[in-house]
């Protein structure tokens, strides 16, 4: 009988895979509440902001930005550069910046059911499992 035990590092890598691709879309939205940015300026502050722990391929951030875009979260426009071809920047929507502020306040606030919940887990685990992160 094969080892049914699944491989620790996978399940692990799995999970965080999962949880990184939930994070894009909010921090997207949220980094367009700044400015308009084009897709590769979107990628590479989300990669800074992360200390790299984020990283998005470009057909990865494109592909995103099609979908937000087909939500009606973020319009798009074409700006002239000095070099190259024309930039696409895309810009938050008025529907978008609702989308954001119910995120916000439904599992970021410190007043929500989900960041109350979360962070009394966070610390019972802690607890439970030891010191704290390693």
């Amino acid at each position: 009988m094969p080892d049914e035990k699944p491989q620790i590092e996978e399940v692990v890598e799995s999970m965080l895979q999962e949880c990184k691709r939930s994070m894009l879309t909010f921090w997207t939205l949220g980094l367009l509440t700044v400015r308009p940015m084009y897709g590769l300026e979107i990628s590479n502050e989300i990669e800074r902001s992360t200390q790299g722990a984020l990283t998005i391929r470009s057909s990865t951030i494109y592909q995103m930005m099609a979908r937000l875009g087909k939500r009606g979260l973020v319009d798009s426009y074409k700006q002239k550069t000095t070099v190259g071809p024309p930039r696409t920047y895309y810009q938050l929507t008025p529907a978008g910046r609702q989308v954001l502020q119910r995120y916000i306040d439904e599992v970021l606030s410190p007043d929500s059911p989900i960041y109350i919940g979360l962070s009394q887990m966070t610390a019972q685990l802690f607890q439970n499992l030891g010191e704290g992160p390693q």
